[in-house]
């Protein structure tokens, strides 16, 4: 277990593996319409999976088991986003359509599931589930964790985080702002000569990412978003906004959302279904795709892993990008 404490706690309860025979992913692709149960081989690991008919996305009839297969499709492409990086957990056992929980403290885990144990913003020691490889991701989503949520920091650099995200966040603004306010993100970092990656959020707007050296802490990675948020808005006045208060915007007002990049906070991952009607993904894009205007519906857990075989992931390059910030 990894500690930021001296204290002494008792470690996550483990959990004994499961006994049974364990299917291939081939043969796990193969099945229609599963119930019940079953055990998956995968990445090295038994991953135990259960209630594999439940309906997560009722007016779509998308179960538990087509979750799984999308983000089986796609782990090789999200887990490098996810790997390493503290968790947290929003549960939707019951599907969309019923009550979701937070879980940032960890209880009980399979052996092959890393734990950070973590001090908080309010104080209080948490064990956090920590992304792995594709087991650790099916083992989440088995627990009902439909998006993915990671730290903007790896464990191994826990206090300073590899990327600036901006959140483009519409409210009520028309989507052609949206997609204006992210092409004036791009300009602004084009002026800093700072390589930027847009995707979907798969809910409402668009997150824009730049990579970044893990060299900086929180605090000035955050105090960097603020002054880029703040010079968007200010080149684009009439259509983005800096004002946190929805009563106090202009209504086809873009909120430029640059109060994610704290330690602990968190935006649903590159890949990452969401929990909205449709069956949203978090979709990569490049930036010609922003110009002609791609929507939030144009990507779904039924047609992301076809997209992506056919036309390529636009962010292959992003850790390879990580440049550094120069801060005064």
């Amino acid at each position: 277990m990894t500690t930021t404490t001296g204290k002494v706690k008792p470690t996550v309860k483990r959990t004994a593996p499961k006994k049974g025979p364990a299917v291939s992913i081939e043969e796990f692709f193969s099945l229609k319409q599963p119930k019940g149960d079953l055990l998956l081989a995968v990445a090295g690991k038994i991953v135990s999976l259960t209630s594999l008919d439940r309906v997560y996305w009722p007016a779509e009839k998308l179960t538990k088991f087509d979750l799984l297969k999308y983000y089986l499709r796609v782990s090789d492409l999200i887990v490098p986003f996810l790997e390493n990086r503290p968790a947290i957990l929003q549960r939707w056992p019951r599907g969309i359509n019923a009550p979701m929980f937070f879980q940032q403290d960890l209880e009980s885990a399979p052996d092959f599931i890393k734990t950070a144990h973590l001090v908080n913003a309010e104080g209080r020691e948490l064990d956090y589930a920590v992304f792995t490889t594709a087991a650790s991701l099916l083992h989440f989503v088995n627990l009902g964790t439909i998006e993915q949520h990671p730290w903007h920091s790896t464990i191994k650099r826990l206090q300073k985080p590899d990327w600036v995200a901006i959140d483009l966040d519409p409210k009520a603004a028309p989507w052609d702002n949206v997609l204006q306010v992210a092409l004036k993100v791009k300009e602004v970092c084009d002026d800093l000569g700072l390589a930027a990656f847009p995707k979907t959020s798969g809910s409402s707007g668009i997150h824009v990412y730049i990579p970044l050296k893990p060299q900086n802490t929180y605090d000035r990675v955050a105090e960097f978003a603020r002054l880029l948020a703040a010079e968007v808005a200010n080149r684009v006045p009439r259509i983005a906004t800096v004002e946190r208060t929805i009563a106090k915007r202009k209504s086809d007002q873009v909120y430029v959302d640059a109060m994610q990049n704290a330690r602990g906070k968190s935006l649903a991952s590159l890949l990452t279904a969401r929990a909205k009607p449709g069956a949203t993904v978090s979709m990569p894009l490049t930036w010609e795709q922003v110009k002609k205007g791609a929507k939030i519906s144009d990507f779904t857990i039924e047609n992301v892993p076809q997209l992506l075989a056919k036309k390529g992931n636009p962010w292959s390059d992003f850790f390879d990008k990580r440049q550094a910030l120069k801060l005064g």
